[in-house]
Protein backbone atom coordinates (compact mmCIF):
# COMPACT_ATOMS: atom_id res chain seq x y z
CA UNK A 1 0.00 0.00 0.00
CA UNK A 2 1.73 3.39 -0.84
CA UNK A 3 0.21 6.79 0.41
CA UNK A 4 2.16 9.70 -0.90
CA UNK A 5 1.92 13.31 -0.43
CA UNK A 6 0.22 15.60 -2.58
CA UNK A 7 1.58 17.75 -5.37
CA UNK A 8 2.53 18.14 -9.18
CA UNK A 9 1.79 14.40 -10.47
CA UNK A 10 5.42 12.51 -11.52
CA UNK A 11 6.20 8.65 -11.22
CA UNK A 12 7.33 9.39 -7.50
CA UNK A 13 3.74 9.33 -6.50
CA UNK A 14 2.93 6.17 -7.58
CA UNK A 15 1.86 3.49 -5.04
CA UNK A 16 4.49 1.12 -7.60
CA UNK A 17 7.05 2.62 -9.46
CA UNK A 18 9.90 0.60 -11.70
CA UNK A 19 12.39 2.79 -13.52
CA UNK A 20 16.23 2.74 -14.84
CA UNK A 21 15.52 -0.67 -16.49
CA UNK A 22 13.95 -2.97 -14.08
CA UNK A 23 10.74 -5.13 -14.84
CA UNK A 24 8.63 -6.10 -11.85
CA UNK A 25 5.78 -8.75 -11.87
CA UNK A 26 2.88 -7.95 -9.56
CA UNK A 27 0.57 -11.10 -8.53
CA UNK A 28 -2.11 -10.68 -6.28
CA UNK A 29 -1.58 -7.48 -4.98
CA UNK A 30 -4.30 -4.61 -3.71
CA UNK A 31 -2.82 -1.49 -4.45
CA UNK A 32 -4.29 1.48 -2.35
CA UNK A 33 -2.48 5.24 -3.34
CA UNK A 34 -3.22 8.86 -2.87
CA UNK A 35 -1.32 9.32 -5.71
CA UNK A 36 -1.54 7.18 -8.89
CA UNK A 37 -1.37 3.07 -9.41
CA UNK A 38 1.97 1.54 -11.28
CA UNK A 39 3.74 3.24 -13.19
CA UNK A 40 7.22 2.08 -15.43
CA UNK A 41 9.25 4.68 -16.66
CA UNK A 42 13.12 4.82 -17.89
CA UNK A 43 12.93 1.70 -20.07
CA UNK A 44 11.37 -0.65 -17.31
CA UNK A 45 8.55 -3.29 -17.41
CA UNK A 46 5.59 -4.28 -15.13
CA UNK A 47 3.84 -6.92 -15.67
CA UNK A 48 0.57 -6.53 -13.52
CA UNK A 49 -1.40 -10.30 -12.86
CA UNK A 50 -3.91 -9.29 -10.34
CA UNK A 51 -6.14 -8.39 -7.80
CA UNK A 52 -6.51 -4.31 -7.77
CA UNK A 53 -5.57 -0.86 -7.86
CA UNK A 54 -7.34 1.53 -5.98
CA UNK A 55 -6.76 5.45 -6.17
CA UNK A 56 -8.06 8.08 -3.77
CA UNK A 57 -6.62 11.42 -4.58
CA UNK A 58 -8.26 15.15 -3.91
CA UNK A 59 -5.92 16.35 -6.74
CA UNK A 60 -7.69 17.51 -9.66
CA UNK A 61 -4.76 17.26 -11.59
CA UNK A 62 -4.14 14.29 -14.07
CA UNK A 63 -4.43 10.54 -12.40
CA UNK A 64 -3.98 7.58 -13.30
CA UNK A 65 -4.03 3.96 -12.43
CA UNK A 66 -0.99 2.76 -14.66
CA UNK A 67 1.52 4.82 -16.27
CA UNK A 68 4.03 4.58 -19.12
CA UNK A 69 6.82 6.94 -19.66
CA UNK A 70 9.97 7.27 -20.74
CA UNK A 71 10.18 4.19 -22.55
CA UNK A 72 8.40 2.25 -19.70
CA UNK A 73 5.98 -0.68 -20.89
CA UNK A 74 3.35 -1.93 -19.00
CA UNK A 75 1.27 -5.28 -19.67
CA UNK A 76 -1.91 -5.96 -17.34
CA UNK A 77 -3.29 -9.19 -17.27
CA UNK A 78 -5.91 -8.99 -14.88
CA UNK A 79 -7.09 -6.96 -12.24
CA UNK A 80 -10.06 -4.83 -10.84
CA UNK A 81 -9.07 -0.71 -11.12
CA UNK A 82 -10.87 2.09 -9.73
CA UNK A 83 -11.18 5.59 -7.47
CA UNK A 84 -12.50 6.71 -5.26
CA UNK A 85 -16.16 8.08 -6.66
CA UNK A 86 -15.95 11.39 -4.55
CA UNK A 87 -12.94 12.80 -6.13
CA UNK A 88 -13.50 15.33 -8.64
CA UNK A 89 -9.94 14.58 -11.40
CA UNK A 90 -9.18 14.85 -14.71
CA UNK A 91 -7.90 11.19 -15.04
CA UNK A 92 -7.62 8.11 -16.98
CA UNK A 93 -6.82 4.34 -16.26
CA UNK A 94 -3.99 4.31 -18.56
CA UNK A 95 -1.43 7.29 -20.18
CA UNK A 96 0.67 5.97 -22.13
CA UNK A 97 3.52 8.66 -23.12
CA UNK A 98 5.15 8.55 -26.99
CA UNK A 99 7.45 6.01 -27.27
CA UNK A 100 5.62 3.35 -24.72
CA UNK A 101 3.45 0.44 -25.06
CA UNK A 102 0.68 -0.89 -22.62
CA UNK A 103 -0.81 -4.57 -23.22
CA UNK A 104 -4.43 -4.94 -21.65
CA UNK A 105 -4.93 -8.73 -22.03
CA UNK A 106 -8.08 -8.73 -19.27
CA UNK A 107 -9.26 -6.66 -16.10
CA UNK A 108 -12.24 -4.45 -15.19
CA UNK A 109 -11.92 -0.87 -15.23
CA UNK A 110 -14.82 1.29 -14.71
CA UNK A 111 -16.24 4.85 -15.84
CA UNK A 112 -13.47 6.99 -17.48
CA UNK A 113 -14.20 10.06 -14.90
CA UNK A 114 -16.85 11.84 -12.55
CA UNK A 115 -15.40 15.01 -13.95
CA UNK A 116 -17.51 16.49 -17.20
CA UNK A 117 -15.09 15.80 -20.28
CA UNK A 118 -12.84 13.41 -19.31
CA UNK A 119 -14.50 10.01 -20.84
CA UNK A 120 -11.55 8.44 -22.59
CA UNK A 121 -10.64 5.98 -20.51
CA UNK A 122 -7.01 5.78 -21.69
CA UNK A 123 -4.60 8.95 -23.08
CA UNK A 124 -1.50 9.51 -24.42
CA UNK A 125 0.75 9.18 -28.07
CA UNK A 126 2.10 6.00 -26.91
CA UNK A 127 1.04 2.16 -27.88
CA UNK A 128 -2.06 0.80 -26.00
CA UNK A 129 -3.36 -2.88 -27.69
CA UNK A 130 -6.38 -4.09 -25.65
CA UNK A 131 -6.92 -8.29 -26.21
CA UNK A 132 -8.97 -8.21 -23.51
CA UNK A 133 -11.20 -6.99 -20.83
CA UNK A 134 -14.48 -5.37 -19.38
CA UNK A 135 -14.77 -1.65 -19.51
CA UNK A 136 -17.02 1.40 -17.99
CA UNK A 137 -16.04 3.36 -20.88
CA UNK A 138 -15.77 3.02 -24.74
CA UNK A 139 -11.95 0.98 -25.72
CA UNK A 140 -12.59 0.42 -29.29
CA UNK A 141 -9.87 2.56 -30.66
CA UNK A 142 -7.12 0.16 -28.98
CA UNK A 143 -8.98 -2.78 -29.26
CA UNK A 144 -6.36 -5.18 -31.42
CA UNK A 145 -7.15 -6.70 -34.27
CA UNK A 146 -9.15 -9.58 -34.80
CA UNK A 147 -10.70 -8.95 -31.19
CA UNK A 148 -14.90 -8.32 -30.79
CA UNK A 149 -16.10 -5.55 -28.24
CA UNK A 150 -19.59 -6.03 -27.11
CA UNK A 151 -21.73 -3.40 -25.67
CA UNK A 152 -24.20 -4.04 -22.88
CA UNK A 153 -25.67 -0.85 -21.11
CA UNK A 154 -22.59 1.08 -20.42
CA UNK A 155 -20.09 -1.61 -20.48
CA UNK A 156 -17.97 -2.77 -23.14
CA UNK A 157 -16.56 -6.16 -22.94
CA UNK A 158 -13.00 -7.21 -25.40
CA UNK A 159 -12.55 -10.72 -25.87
Amino acid sequence: TGHMKEHAMVASDYAVKAFNKTEVTINDVDLDSLGGGVAATGGSKVIFNGESVYVDSAATSGRYIFYAASAGEIVINAGTFSWDPNDNNKRAYVYADAGTKVTINGGTFGKASTRSGYTAGILGDGEVIINGGTFGFNPTKWVAAGRTVTKVDSTWTVQ
